[in-house]
């Protein structure tokens, strides 16, 4: 049992530092009703991690070593194709389109992916790096990532929170044509929630993030509308999620990413049930 909870306290607590962040986010996501956006800026943080290996591995071949550290190559590519992508979701909202902004966060989420299949198909064990870009690697997560993960979104959260009347204002009326729209703290959401996407997909993949991201926060919708209350709520049921996801995992030795997925899915039936029930008792509530 000692040993259990030993191996499980890293991935434990990184699955919290990103509940932590996602539910805030996820409930932004929500209200703006641009669901795919943390999937799409997920996908296209990829995108800049492969074309840092594919580098890599080129100089490699030509000079036969490497020079620099691939790691930072990879973030810093990663950090700089999601500040592109939020430059861009800010320029196409700021414009009136015939076209949903959601279908085109969608178009680019396509294309992200499609890229990173295309680059990852041309190395040797792509199928592995497709696999890890997905599913993430939060079982074998290190103290030190964890400390990284804590330090990059208590920045990003001091602030959100210091400037917090100027993003929920924003979001609160982002899709009702007002003049209250603007593009700068746009930008600074997309850009600022890039960074905690950079971070958050190294450690627990693509898929994981969009259900932190997504999950608690519709279970949360369901049940009020006040933004303390959603993530108490998001950050309760995620906590819950994880304890059950990383028990499974350990008990049945299957990925820890995919049954905390699972896990997601079965509390939002459960929530959705739940609220059913209650309108049928209490119809006027």
């Amino acid at each position: 049992m000692l040993t259990a909870l030993e191996f499980m306290l890293p991935p434990f607590v990184a699955c919290m530092l990103l509940i932590g962040i996602n539910i805030y986010f996820g409930i932004h996501v929500i209200k703006r009703e641009i669901i795919f956006i943390d999937i799409a800026l997920a996908q296209i943080a990829a995108l800049g991690g492969t074309f840092s290996v594919i580098l890599h591995e080129l100089e490699h071949d030509h000079t036969g070593h490497t020079h620099g550290d691939e790691g930072m190559m990879a973030y810093l590519l990663s950090l700089v194709f999601v500040i592109i992508a939020a430059a861009v979701f800010t320029f196409l909202k700021s414009k009136k389109l015939p076209i949903p902004l959601e279908s085109l966060i969608g178009i680019a989420y396509a294309v992200a992916a499609t890229g990173s299949v295309i680059l990852l198909d041309t190395m040797a064990g792509g199928d592995v790096h497709v696999k890890e870009m997905m599913e993430g690697a939060i079982l074998w997560v290190s103290w030190e990532q964890i400390i990284e993960l804590a330090v990059v979104f208590s920045i990003v959260g001091i602030f959100h929170y210091t400037f917090r009347r100027k993003f929920l204002s924003l979001t609160d009326r982002y899709n009702d044509g007002t003049s209250e729209y603007s593009p700068l703290w746009d930008f600074l959401f997309y850009a600022s929630f890039g960074l905690a996407v950079v971070h958050s997909v190294e450690v627990g993949g693509i898929l994981t993030v969009f259900a932190f991201l997504i999950i608690p926060a519709s279970i949360s919708a369901l049940f009020t509308d006040k933004w303390f209350s959603r993530i108490l709520i998001g950050w309760v049921i995620g906590s819950l999620v994880t304890i059950c996801g990383l028990y499974l995992s350990w008990n049945m030795d299957v990925p820890s990413s995919p049954t905390v997925i699972l896990f997601l899915g079965v509390f939002l039936l459960l929530a959705l049930l739940l609220k059913s029930l209650k309108k049928t008792f209490h119809p006027s509530r």
